[in-house]
């Protein structure tokens, strides 16, 4: 495997999935070689993401309350710091995130294009009217990608073939050999926390999860937790969350339910393999209003899956559809959470008839291809 520059200009550690490639990509160095990465610190209290074998370079996140001036000196203390150092490191294979870690990649090709392996990867999908209306800034990064780093590149992916034939219906333009899909899955080794299939199933209570971002005007969160109020004690609802507006958390806090708990500081990513088995239903709760939403298979059906919880989500994401399974152990559900059933629901979740689900979502699989694809 080559020398490789990664470029993943939000912090890393709001992006696991960043985090397993780099991981992935340090077990399967020589002991020769390094892999580099340029990022930005975390201002949400999250754990810092350390790995003896990745060298980390990271500068000051701009935030919204820093002076307009003070965000301008941030950005371009990251794009001139990074270039910089990939001048002086020269890696044979560039990667980088989004198009909000665009420019330093768009300078590093335009000096050292013919030496060097360019991959990029979106954790999310935007149209061409998100980056029209948006900031200047990843305005002008856009346009770079379209006039140069996408012709440049060797590897264009996106989490899931939806989001990859949107991307595709926006961009004709692009060779159609380049895109690729790589999902956001959990590694290997949460395989050794998963609990047995359905374990506990016919207790007195369901117990159900919720991980991640929340907000009221993007996610079923007030439904839901209406819904679970009106179980009595049936249903409990634990929520882990760090990146949620304050009209949320000032909702969350006002319920006072001994039914629903939540945890405003979230939790690290490492502890879920160890948090999630205790728990029977794993819940995604976004309304589909966008289409990154709507056509997206998130990260948390594949921890949940992994960990063997069931999964229940809205009538709305519709790519979710593709895994629907409701004869199988664990079961992913589909519910229209506007008009939540509780007998069927509850009825659905205890039942045990169906063989089990094999869990193939590891991200080793993914990421095999792609490293296959540096080194050739």
């Amino acid at each position: 495997m080559k020398t490789i520059a990664v470029i993943h200009y939000l912090p890393l550690e709001y992006y696991p999935p960043a985090t397993n490639f780099l991981r992935f990509i340090a077990d399967n160095l020589k002991p020769h070689q390094r892999v580099y990465a340029f990022s930005t610190f975390n201002v949400k209290g999250r754990h810092p993401f350390e790995d003896p074998r990745i060298l980390v370079t990271r500068f000051p996140f701009p935030i919204h309350t820093n002076l307009p001036y003070w965000r301008l000196f941030k950005y371009a203390l990251f794009n001139i710091g990074t270039l910089i150092s990939l001048l002086r490191r020269q890696p044979d294979v560039l990667i980088y995130y989004e198009s909000y870690s665009a420019w330093p990649a768009y300078w590093y090709m335009r000096l050292r294009r013919k030496q060097t392996k360019l991959f990029i990867h979106y954790h999310e999908y935007f149209p061409p009217e998100w980056y029209a209306n948006g900031m200047r800034t990843v305005k002008n990064y856009y346009e770079k990608e379209k006039s140069f780093l996408w012709k440049q590149a060797v590897w264009i992916s996106h989490t899931n073939g939806e989001r990859l034939s949107l991307f595709k219906e926006d961009h004709p333009f692009i060779n159609e050999k380049k895109l690729q899909v790589m999902p956001n899955y959990p590694p290997k080794r949460w395989q050794q926390y998963r609990k047995k299939i359905n374990e506990n199933s016919y207790s007195q209570t369901i117990k159900t999860i919720y991980v991640g971002s929340l907000s009221l005007s993007n996610t079923y969160i007030k439904e839901y937790c209406e819904w679970v109020m009106l179980q009595k004690g049936k249903v409990t609802f634990t929520i882990y969350s760090y990146n949620l507006h304050d009209s949320t958390v000032h909702y969350l806090n006002s319920l006072e339910s001994e039914y629903i708990h939540f945890v405003n500081e979230g939790v690290e990513y490492e502890q879920l393999p160890l948090l999630l088995p205790n728990f029977h239903v794993g819940l995604i709760l976004y309304r589909g209003i966008t289409a990154n939403h709507r056509f997206n298979a998130p990260n948390k059906l594949f921890e949940y899956l992994a960990c063997g919880l069931d999964v229940w989500y809205p009538l709305e994401m519709e790519g979710m559809k593709p895994y629907q399974s409701t004869e199988t152990n664990p079961k992913i559900l589909e519910l229209d959470f506007k008009k939540l059933d509780d007998h069927i629901l509850i009825k659905q979740y205890r039942n045990t008839e169906g063989g089990e689900l094999k869990n193939i979502y590891y991200c080793e699989n993914i990421y095999e291809n792609l490293a296959n694809t540096i080194n050739d």
